[in-house]
């Protein structure tokens, strides 16, 4: 079903690497214009001439860089229909030994760094009157404990709440608001974080056997932007190969494979 976001301009943070980039892919083929965001101006550009869109860099814990991704927005497209708050940070260290440092970094990223991308879009789409999507993007560690992930768990949990809480009050100017929840997905980062032989331990611990993929991710995303998704919103969209359904059944190699270190 290409087109399903045909005129529709969009702001996806996070979207040089990853599930972000996925993303802006999957938008940019569906007929959306897009904002590519990242850290680092050089690649943020990079990327957005290979895909073919706009580019903004920042850090988004700073509520200019939000200000300045939704004027991108605005002076490139000429409006702003939907925001993902996808850009986020792992800082994985177990409870005990999990230091200030990290737990403020966490928090400024992962949950103040939404809340100001998603006032900025959704202040400028009350302006213009033509309603909205807003996305924010948290993980199954939100819902279920998993080792090690202290401050990361903490604050995508807390996206769940701040989405519900812009659903109900942004309602009324036709602005939907809705958090989806990967479960383990194959990137860089994951090889990183776990290693082989604990990825595939891991591995083992969802239903499907398998990791997920960002395009998988990227389906939901471009799902809850379209008019199809209109009479949806304050909601959460696991996509993680029923990784979380398992639950305590696969406890004890979840904790193997989520051990730090």
């Amino acid at each position: 079903m290409a087109g399903r976001l045909d005129g529709l301009a969009a702001v996806i943070t996070g979207s040089t690497r990853g599930i972000g980039r996925a993303m802006a892919s999957r938008f940019i083929a569906e007929g959306a214009k897009v904002v590519i965001h990242g850290t680092q101006a050089m690649r943020a550009c990079e990327v957005a001439e290979e895909l073919g869109g706009a580019c903004c860099a920042g850090d988004v814990r700073r509520p200019e860089t939000a200000q300045s991704l939704v004027k991108t927005c605005l002076d490139s497209f000429g409006r702003i229909d939907v925001f993902v708050a996808n850009a986020g940070l792992v800082r994985m260290k177990p409870f005990l030994e999990y230091d200030d440092a990290s737990w403020r970094e966490s928090m400024d990223v992962n949950v103040s760094g939404t809340l100001y991308g998603c006032q900025a879009a959704a202040r400028a789409m009350v302006e213009a009157g033509r309603g909205g999507r807003l996305l924010t993007v948290s993980t199954i560690s939100a819902t279920m404990g998993q080792y090690g992930f202290t401050g990361y768990g903490a604050s995508k949990a807390a996206l769940l709440g701040l989405t519900r809480v812009m659903a109900v009050e942004l309602a009324s100017h036709g602005i939907t608001a809705n958090c989806i929840l990967p479960g383990p997905v194959m990137n860089d980062m994951l090889v990183n974080l776990y290693g082989e032989e604990r990825l595939a331990e891991r591995k083992k611990t969802i239903p499907l056997c398998r990791l997920g993929e960002a395009g998988e991710i990227a389906s939901m995303a471009v799902f809850l932007a379209s008019e199809e998704a209109g009479y949806i919103t304050g909601q959460t969209f696991v996509v993680d190969g029923g990784a979380s359904a398992a639950g305590c059944y696969t406890m004890e190699v979840f904790k193997r494979a989520g051990q730090p270190g």
